[in-house]
C-alpha cells in the first residue's frame, strides 16, 4: 500500500515535468520543423559524409542556443546555407553519458530569436562505424555476396548517432534526403517515397561519378522512425497486382520466399483498416533484413523492417507483419511523447495485432499468444526486480539508455490495460472509442495521462457520466501505469490449448527420459503457441531434465534441426540452462547467426554462468556480426569490465 500511495504522489509532479529525460536538445525552446539530409555512402569503407540542413521554429523567447543531440559523430562546421555566416559550436561532453546517451552540440546563434521566429541552418558532419544506429556489413556478411550492405535501427535513441537532431519521440519533423552512391548496383530505401526525377540540387560537390535516390516524406515523424537500407535489393507488390498496395524488399536470393510468405500482407492492411480507421500512409512496404537484425520488426513508415526468423514457411510468423503494420496507426500517427510512455505505442499496438490474429487464427491462438507474452513479462520483471520502475509501464529511464528499458512490459502490461478497458465499456465501444482516439490526437506525440483524460471524457459523453467503468477504471489507471509488477486486475487467458501443451510437457518431465509418451504424437499437431509452450515449460524446468530426457525430445521432434528459429531458440536455451551440450555445436550455430537482442542476452548470459570462457570466445569470435545495439548490451552488462582484453 506504501508503494502505491508514494507512486501516486509523485504522478502529478512527473506530469508536470512533462519532459524527455533521455534528450540533450532544448527542444521545448526552438523546434526543428523540416530536416533535409545528404549523404554519400561509402559502404566499403563503412562511412558517410552527411550534412542536415534544418528549418526550425522557435517557440519561446530570447533563444540564443541550439541544442541538439549526438552521438559519436564527427562535427565539422555549422553554418547559415544562405548567407555562408559560420555559428560557433561546441560539443558537451556528457561524462559517464557521453557512451550511454551522446553528447550534447551548442550551437551559439548571433542574435536572439523570439517565438514564432525562424532559424535556418546546415551542419556537415561524417559518420563511421561507431554509429550504435548503423550496421555495416561486408558482401561476405550478405545471403547474396555481391555488394555490402547497411541498414540503421534507430528506436529509442540512436538517430542522434547518424544525424545531429532533436532524438526525442515529442518532436515531429518533415524529412526529405538525397543519397548518393558510387557504385550503381546499390539500391537505397530510405523513410518516405522515393521520387521520380532529381528534384534535390545536391549541397556539395563530389568529383566523381554517384547515383543520386531522392527520398521524401511530407507527414512528420520521429527522429526513431528514420530509417535507411542499403545494398542488393530488389522490391515487388505481393497480393492483386491491380489493386494491392503492399511490396517486399529483400535480397534477390529470398525475393520469391519472401513474397510468396507474405502473399497477404495487404489483407492485414485492409483487416486493421477497417477495425480501426483509413490507412495514412499510401504504399505499405517491408523489407526482410539480414539476420542480425536485433528485433523481430521496426515500424519506419513506408520502409518496416524485419527479421528474417519471420519467414518461416507456413506463415507462422506473420504476427510480426501485423503488429508492425497496426504502427502505422499506434506509435507513427500517434506517437508516445517519451520512452516512459512507450505502452502509448506498444500496448495499442499488441492490442491491434491480437484483435487481427483472432480474426484470422481463433481466440484459442490469440490466448496463447497472450498468456506466453504474459509469462515472458512475469520472468522479466522478476529480473528487473517486481518493485524496478521497469516493471511498470513508466519506467524512469533517467541517465540510462532507454533501450535497457525495452520488454514485454510495455507490450503487455498495456495490452491488459486495453483488454482491461474493454471488457468494462463493451467491445463495440471500445473500437469507437479507438477510431477517434486515432482522429484527435493524429499526428501529435501524447502521454498516458492525455490518454486517461480522453478515455474518461469519451466514456462521459457516449456512455453518460454515471457509467459504472468510470469508477473502476479511476481507480486502478495510475496504479497500472506506474506501480511496478503485476497489474491490478488478473486477467484470464487460460485454453485447453494451454492444459494439452502442459500435461504433454508434463509426461516427458515424469518419464525421465525413460520411454516416449502416449501422447507424444500431439505435438506435431500443435498450433504454433503450444509448442511454444511446451518448449517454455521444458526450459523452465531444467533442474528435472535428464540428458536421456533432453536426447529423447530432440530424436523424436527433431527440435535442433528445425527451421522456425522461434522455436529452435526456445529449445535450445532450455538446452543451456540444463547443461545439455551434446548440441553445442547448434547452440554455437544458432548464436553466430541470429541477432535478436533478446535471444542473444538471454543465451550469453545463460552460457556465461557455467562456462565463461567459451562465452567470451564466441561473443569475440561473433561481435562483428552483431548489431552496435546488440554489441553494446553485451559489453555493457554480462562481459563488463572482463571482454575488453578479449576484442582489443
Amino acid at each position: 500500500m506504501f508503494n502505491i500511495i508514494l507512486f501516486v504522489i509523485i504522478i502529478d509532479v512527473i506530469i508536470a515535468l512533462n519532459r524527455d529525460v533521455n534528450t540533450f536538445s532544448n527542444y521545448h525552446e526552438i523546434q526543428i520543423q523540416k530536416l533535409h539530409i545528404e549523404w554519400l555512402l561509402d559502404l566499403n569503407q563503412k562511412i558517410i559524409n552527411g550534412t542536415a540542413e534544418y528549418n526550425f521554429n522557435v517557440i519561446k523567447n530570447n533563444i540564443k542556443e541550439i541544442h541538439l543531440d549526438i552521438y559519436q559523430l564527427n562535427i565539422i562546421i555549422v553554418y547559415d546555407y544562405a548567407t555562408g555566416t559560420v555559428f560557433q559550436h561546441v560539443i558537451e561532453n556528457m561524462g559517464e553519458q557521453s557512451l550511454k546517451q551522446g553528447d550534447r552540440l551548442k550551437i551559439y546563434l548571433p542574435k536572439s530569436y523570439n517565438n514564432g521566429d525562424q532559424v535556418k541552418l546546415r551542419i556537415k558532419y561524417g559518420v563511421t562505424d561507431k554509429a550504435r544506429a548503423l550496421s555495416f556489413m561486408t558482401k561476405e556478411q550478405t545471403e547474396s555476396k555481391v555488394l555490402p550492405y547497411l541498414y540503421s535501427y534507430c528506436q529509442d535513441n540512436n538517430c542522434r548517432s547518424m544525424i545531429p537532431l532533436q532524438d526525442t519521440p515529442s518532436i515531429k519533423q518533415y524529412f526529405s534526403a538525397l543519397v548518393l552512391v558510387k557504385d550503381p548496383r546499390i539500391k537505397v530505401y530510405m523513410t518516405g517515397n522515393l521520387l521520380e526525377g532529381q528534384p534535390f540540387k545536391r549541397m556539395n560537390t563530389y568529383s566523381e561519378s554517384l547515383t543520386e535516390y531522392h527520398i521524401s516524406l511530407d507527414i512528420k515523424i520521429p527522429s526513431y522512425l528514420l530509417a535507411i537500407v542499403a545494398g542488393n535489393l530488389e522490391q515487388r507488390k505481393v497480393g492483386n497486382q491491380q489493386t494491392s498496395r503492399s511490396y517486399v524488399i529483400t535480397e534477390p536470393t529470398s525475393i520469391d520466399r519472401v513474397a510468396q510468405e507474405l502473399e497477404f500482407l495487404q489483407e492485414y492492411v485492409d483487416a486493421l483498416s477497417n477495425y480501426i480507421g483509413p490507412y495514412a500512409w499510401g504504399d505499405y512496404k517491408i523489407v526482410i533484413l539480414p539476420p542480425s537484425f536485433p528485433l523481430g520488426g521496426m515500424e519506419h513508415p513506408l520502409l518496416t523492417f524485419a527479421s528474417p526468423t519471420i519467414i518461416v514457411g507456413d506463415k507462422s510468423g506473420v504476427g510480426t507483419a501485423i503488429h508492425e503494420i497496426a504502427h502505422s496507426w499506434v506509435g507513427n500517427t500517434v506517437t508516445c511523447s517519451d520512452w516512459a510512455n512507450m505502452w502509448i505505442n506498444e500496448g495499442f499496438c499488441t492490442f491491434l495485432e491480437r484483435k487481427i490474429l483472432e480474426q484470422y487464427n481463433g481466440e484459442d491462438y490469440s490466448k496463447m499468444y497472450s498468456f506466453l507474452a504474459n509469462d515472458t513479462m512475469f520472468q522479466q520483471m522478476a529480473r528487473y526486480g517486481m518493485d524496478h520502475s521497469y516493471s511498470s509501464l513508466h519506467p524512469n529511464t533517467t541517465g540510462e539508455n532507454p533501450d535497457d528499458s525495452q520488454s514485454e512490459v510495455p507490450y503487455n502490461k498495456g495490452y491488459q490495460l486495453l483488454v482491461y478497458i474493454e471488457q468494462l465499456i463493451g467491445k463495440d465501444n471500445f473500437q469507437k472509442m479507438l477510431q477517434q482516439y486515432i482522429i484527435q490526437f493524429k499526428w501529435q506525440s501524447i502521454d498516458e495521462d492525455i490518454f486517461y483524460r480522453y478515455l474518461l471524457s469519451w466514456i462521459s459523453t457516449n456512455l453518460g457520466k454515471d457509467h459504472a467503468s468510470i469508477k473502476e477504471i479511476k481507480t486502478i489507471y495510475k496504479e497500472w501505469v506506474y506501480v511496478p509488477g503485476k497489474p491490478p486486475r488478473q486477467l484470464d487467458f487460460h485454453t485447453d490449448a494451454y492444459d494439452k501443451a502442459m500435461a504433454l510437457a508434463k509426461a516427458w518431465l515424469d518419464n525421465k527420459g525413460d520411454k516416449v509418451p502416449d501422447n507424444a504424437e500431439e505435438y506435431r499437431n500443435y498450433i504454433y503457441y503450444q509448442k511454444q509452450q511446451f518448449l517454455n515449460e521444458i526450459a523452465s524446468k531444467y533442474a528435472d531434465m535428464t540428458d536421456k530426457n533432453y536426447k529423447l525430445i530432440d530424436q523424436t521432434y527433431q527440435l535442433s534441426d528445425q527451421k522456425d528459429s522461434r522455436l529452435l531458440y526456445r529449445w535450445l536455451i532450455g538446452c543451456l540452462r540444463g547443461k545439455f551440450y551434446d548440441r553445442m555445436e547448434v547452440i554455437k550455430n544458432f548464436m553466430g547467426t541470429h541477432g535478436a537482442r533478446s535471444w542473444l542476452v538471454n543465451m550469453y548470459e545463460t552460457l556465461f554462468k557455467d562456462k565463461p570462457e567459451v562465452a567470451r570466445e564466441w561473443f569475440a569470435e561473433f561481435r562483428d556480426f552483431y548489431h552496435p545495439s546488440v554489441v553494446d548490451a553485451l559489453e555493457n552488462g554480462i562481459f563488463k569490465n572482463s571482454i575488453r582484453k578479449i576484442v582489443q
